[in-house]
């Protein structure tokens, strides 16, 4: 016996949404474990480990995975940072604060 015609799309729809949330849920793990060592990262003795360009790279790809978080994993993961970063006085990387920045401006709209 088949299925209700709409059954089907609600099925997919609902295994795209569990799939998103589980990959937001993965993004989200990577960045609770990764944002504390990269912030208490300091260069090697003889040679920094990341160049200047390698550096600018992994921010960029540290806001876009921050960007396609849910607003509240959002909050959470600046909040995390922020956290880090103001306690680790040694280093000034990696800099999210243009990250922060765009996600405090959304978040004072919302409220407004």
């Amino acid at each position: 016996r088949a299925a209700p015609a709409g059954w089907h799309a609600n099925s997919a729809e609902f295994e795209q949404e569990e799939g998103k949330a589980a990959v937001a849920e993965q993004r989200m793990e990577m960045l609770r474990s990764w944002l504390p060592l990269l912030c208490r990262g300091s260069n090697g003795t003889d040679a920094p480990v990341l160049s200047g360009r390698e550096r600018a790279e992994m921010v960029t790809v540290l806001e876009e995975l921050i960007e396609k978080l849910r607003w509240e994993q959002q909050e959470e993961a600046l909040a995390l940072w922020l956290h880090h970063f103001a306690a680790c006085p040694d280093t000034d990387w990696p800099n999210l604060e243009r990250c922060y920045t765009r996600w405090y401006a959304e978040s004072r709209k919302l409220l407004a």
